[in-house]
Parts: structure tokens; sequence; C-alpha cells
């Protein structure tokens, strides 16, 4: 049986769209998130230049459990996109307006769940959380779990390691377990090249106002007073630059916190077979070489494999689900990673009080 699947990753720098049928490659592009943002059609132009698709994973956000995009509704994009201004113009806005295009079309798109959906972590790892890894951090597990079955040669059952994905925005680690995410520490809770991570109480207290701006900045290359310079470019200027360094040692200092941090929500050390890496392909060794030294070289540090020539793993990931959904190969790591009986809301067990109502 042949099926026909396209994973997208919506990326704070671009989006990846990355086409199967089966094992082969049929599709393979990406485009900066600025020209979807000024013409949002330009996704759908890309999914139908490939003919008979059998299914999509859409652009999911924060995530829902599985829903096909003809079936939602404004409080699902709500949920998803997580965006309470209107008037606040961010790189999210088009993700909800493609959605809609993919509706109005009725193309054979699908919503997958975030981390926090999922039903193999346990629930009072999710009080007070939301942001435990949106979709595409799901997907890019997804290539790590493949990833280890093939090299290894082992079921998925038996794959364990930590997954740290370093995007253009955002940085998260994952714990997987038995082939299952067990634990998650989303984007907005670490430093990343842009995003400033976890915010101290008092200091949110003083900021009053926080909007999805304050999220997306005060990272790493905010410290430094670089944005327009790449990850490896702020490490060569960190050499020299004191500022930078600074910078840099704050941002690898929040990382390495993370990794041990959740190195503890597996039921033994000794299941952690190895930290999986997936980073843009220009900056692959010299991070891997930096974050095997910050943790004391305590895991093997490993670059996650690439099936692709151009999309990033989370595209990857979100097609190898697409197929796992119809009954395709992935069927195996799919079912699990229990994807299918992800369930509630990314608002549930949240006991800050807030007033949902104003949104």
């Amino acid at each position: 049986m042949l099926y026909r699947v396209i994973g997208i990753d919506p990326g704070s720098k671009s989006w990846d769209f990355f086409g199967l049928e089966n094992k082969e490659i049929i599709l393979d592009t990406s485009i900066p998130s600025s020209e979807l943002i000024e013409e949002p059609s330009k996704a759908l132009t890309i999914i139908k230049s490939v003919e008979k698709i059998d299914l999509i994973v859409a652009p999911s956000g924060f995530g829902l459990p599985l829903k096909k995009v003809i079936d939602i509704n404004e409080e699902d994009i709500f949920l998803a996109l997580l965006k309470f201004d209107k008037k606040e113009k961010n790189k999210l806005i088009g993700l909800g307006e493609i959605l809609r295009l993919m509706k109005a079309e009725e193309l054979p798109g699908i919503i997958i769940p975030g981390v926090k959906h999922l039903p193999t972590i346990p629930r009072y790892r999710k009080i007070n959380k939301i942001d435990m890894g949106t979709a595409d951090k799901l997907c890019t597990a997804v290539t790590g779990i493949r990833d280890q079955v093939e090299r290894l040669n082992i079921n998925p059952k038996d794959t364990n390691f930590i997954l740290v994905e370093i995007g253009y925005g955002f940085t998260s680690v994952l714990a997987i377990e038995n082939g299952q995410v067990i634990d998650g520490i989303g984007g907005s809770n670490i430093m990343g090249f842009r995003a400033c991570g976890s915010l101290d109480g008092e200091l949110a207290y003083l900021i009053n106002k926080i909007n999805k701006k304050s999220i997306y900045s005060g990272g790493l290359s905010f410290i430094a007073g670089h944005l327009d310079l790449t990850l490896k470019e702020i490490m060569t200027l960190a050499k020299k630059d004191p500022q930078t360094k600074m910078a840099f040692n704050a941002y690898i200092s929040e990382l390495t916190k993370a990794i041990f941090a959740i190195s503890s929500s597996f039921s033994s050390k000794n299941k952690i077979t190895e930290i999986l890496l997936s980073v843009r392909s220009s900056e692959l060794q010299f991070i891997k070489d930096i974050i095997s030294s910050s943790i004391g070289n305590l895991f093997p540090v490993k670059l996650m494999k690439n099936y692709a020539k151009i999309s990033k793993h989370a595209a990857q990931g979100a097609a190898f689900i697409a197929n796992g959904l119809l009954g395709g190969e992935f069927e195996p790591i799919i079912n699990n990673m229990k994807i299918k009986e992800a369930k509630g809301s990314i608002l549930d067990d949240i006991y800050i009080p807030f007033d949902k109502h104003n949104y």
C-alpha cells in the first residue's frame, strides 16, 4: 500500500515541507516564515505541488488531540496558537491563516497533539504547565526514535534518549523512555537563541503586561546584542567579546540545567543511552562538543540523523506521523507513542488563577 503524506514544520525562521511516498521523498523544501506571514497562500501552493496526498500533518502549534483540519473551529485555532491580543503582530499569525485556508480548500490535513496532551506523561508533571513542547517538538522526537530504531537495530519500545532541539528562536528538551515521551521542557521555559525562557516571578510582576514579543525576546542573541548573527558566529565572537561570552555562558548554563533536570524524570538514569541533538546543519558539530563538555560527558551526545536535504527534523517527523497514522511503515512508532490516545486541553491542570474570558 502506497501512502503519500506531507509533514509541515512552522518554524520561527522558516516553514519546512517534507513529503513521502512510503520512504521515497516527494517533497523537500523550505520557505522563510516572513514570506508566509505576508502571503499565507504560498503554503497551499507548495502543498498542492504534490498530487494525490493522503494525509498532511498540518502546522499544529501547541497542538490538539487528533483532529481533522476540516473540523476545526476558531476555538481550536486559539488553543493551538494561544494568541490573545488580536492587535499583536508575531510569527504565529501566519499559522492561523494557513489553517483557515487549508480548511477552506478541504485539504486532508490533521492537527496533532503537543507534548502535554500525551497520556504517556504522568498528570502530576503537567500541573501549571502549558509549554511542555509544541507539536513540532513531538515530531522531532519521532525522528529521533526512528534514528535509534534503525541505527541500533532495536524496537521502538527500546528507544531511550534525551532530545535537545535548538531552533532559531527556541530550545526544547524532551525525555523519551521506552519509545514514549515521558516529560518535556518547552521552548518558553529554557533560554533560547532568541527566547528568554522562564521568567522570574518578580520580574514578571514588574513587566506587568507580558505578550508574545516578551516571550520571543531576551535570549542569547539579545543579551549579546547581535540579533543578526548565527549561533556559530556568536560562539566565535564570544572568544573575544566579554558581553557575548557572558550571553553564551548563560545560554549553555540554562541548557545544562534543563538536561540534568529532565534526566530525573527517567525511571533510572541507566535508561538514558544518549542525548540526541537536533540543530541547524551548519552548527551541528561545534554545539555538540559544547554540550558534551557542559555535562561532563555523562551521556554520549549524538547528532540526530537527517532524512532530508532541506527540511528540518520536525517536518520529517511530521511526515512519519502521517504515515504511521495511516497504517504505514512507521505505525509501530506512532502506536507506541500513544499519539492516537492524546486527550484534554492545553489549559488543563492549571491552578494559577487567570481570567480566560479576557481572551
